[in-house]
């Protein structure tokens, strides 16, 4: 079970606060701090730009060819060309 702090009830995953404190000490700014600044626009203008954004274009479905309806007939004559035919007795 994950240790826990005094005075939070929720468990402490050490590896993330190695990771948060390795970048507060090389930045000198939380992380979260660093990305809020990377994006131009607060989330809810981001998810109504992304609305108005034009769609990829659906790529169409294949066409799929019908069955032969003569397909017993054209595998019959495929058969015989193909079948090795015996040879005469000399």
């Amino acid at each position: 079970m994950p240790a826990t702090t005094n005075d939070s009830p929720t468990p402490v995953n050490h590896d993330d606060a190695l990771h948060q404190a390795l970048i507060h000490e090389r930045y000198g700014r939380p992380l979260h701090e660093i990305l809020w600044e990377e994006t131009k626009l607060p989330l809810p203008k981001l998810l109504k730009e992304r609305g108005r954004r034009p769609q990829r274009p659906t790529v169409a479905a294949s066409h799929t060819p019908q069955p032969d309806p003569n397909a017993a007939m054209h595998r019959a004559a495929l058969l015989e060309a193909i079948t090795p035919r015996r040879r005469r007795a000399t």
